[in-house]
């Protein structure tokens, strides 16, 4: 919409849609989809809408079954490929074949699956915490005396619930760690003793996570710079383009290896 983009023809295209077309919007170009799903995961749209509060909410931030359930199958991947990259970043050298990588994601996978239900059930208790905070915060930004004060309310509490599922998330890494380390076999022993190694190294442990997510926010920074002072005009430019999609993603993968590759490392060196 800043760069000329014809927001009637979108409204008339939109409204004609059914279904997860509909989420097809100008926020999720560029550097909008962090914001988006930032958003979403606030009011407990994801994963899946399970924490989602109001009813009928779903339907007011255009998310279609559709959209939710390929949220999920992308959850079941990540968590099938996540004990066989720890697999590799376990051992000392390094070294890892595709055979030994996929032997990994399925001797974990059971484990990894219940710690993710674990993980699950403790952000849908913050999420139910979360609503008579964020009531309390809101009655309070509405009797504030300046926009300050009410701006203070309203943005602190929702960086609040982030804060609290970003430790979570935290947590449920290092459980994931804990079970290849040690290999465990109790996923919420596993869990547990994750919760007690951040708590008791929260400084240490935050902010190597605050870090990574830090330089997450850069790597989104210097996206958004490119994306929105190139144009794509022509096939020449769209290979461009695409070049420039592509390392951000590889850019992505690369912190998500390094945050997993460093907690590996400091729970040895620590636990």
């Amino acid at each position: 919409m800043m760069y000329g983009f014809d927001y009637s023809w979108w409204s008339r295209w939109s409204e004609q849609q059914p279904g997860w077309a509909q989420s097809f919007a100008p926020d999720i170009f560029g550097a909008g989809f962090v914001f988006k799903n930032i958003e979403l995961l606030l009011k407990g749209q994801l994963p899946a809408g399970l924490s989602a509060a109001p009813l009928g909410e779903a339907a007011g931030m255009g998310l279609d079954g559709v959209i939710l359930g390929l949220g999920v199958l992308y959850m079941l991947v990540q968590t099938f490929l996540a004990g066989g990259v720890l697999g590799v970043l376990r051992s000392q050298q390094g070294e890892w074949t595709l055979r030994g990588l996929l032997h990994g994601s399925g001797f974990y996978f059971g484990r990894f699956l219940r710690l993710a239900l674990i993980a699950l059930l403790a952000a849908h208790v913050v999420f139910r915490l979360n609503g008579p905070f964020a009531r309390w915060a809101d009655h309070q930004a509405q009797e504030a005396v300046s926009g300050r004060s009410a701006l203070f309310w309203t943005v602190g509490h929702h960086l609040t619930l982030l804060l609290a599922l970003l430790f979570l998330h935290m947590v449920s890494c290092y459980a994931k760690v804990i079970v290849v380390v040690e290999e465990r076999s109790s996923a919420i022993l596993s869990y547990l003793s994750a919760l007690s190694f951040c708590v008791s190294r929260f400084l240490k442990a935050f902010g190597h996570y605050l870090a990574l997510v830090l330089m997450a926010a850069l790597l989104l920074g210097v996206w958004h710079a490119l994306d929105s002072r190139w144009d794509t005009v022509g096939y020449k430019t769209q290979l461009v383009s695409l070049v420039l999609a592509q390392a951000f993603v590889l850019g992505r993968l690369g912190l998500r290896l390094a945050l997993l590759g460093g907690q590996v490392a400091f729970y040895r060196k620590h636990a």
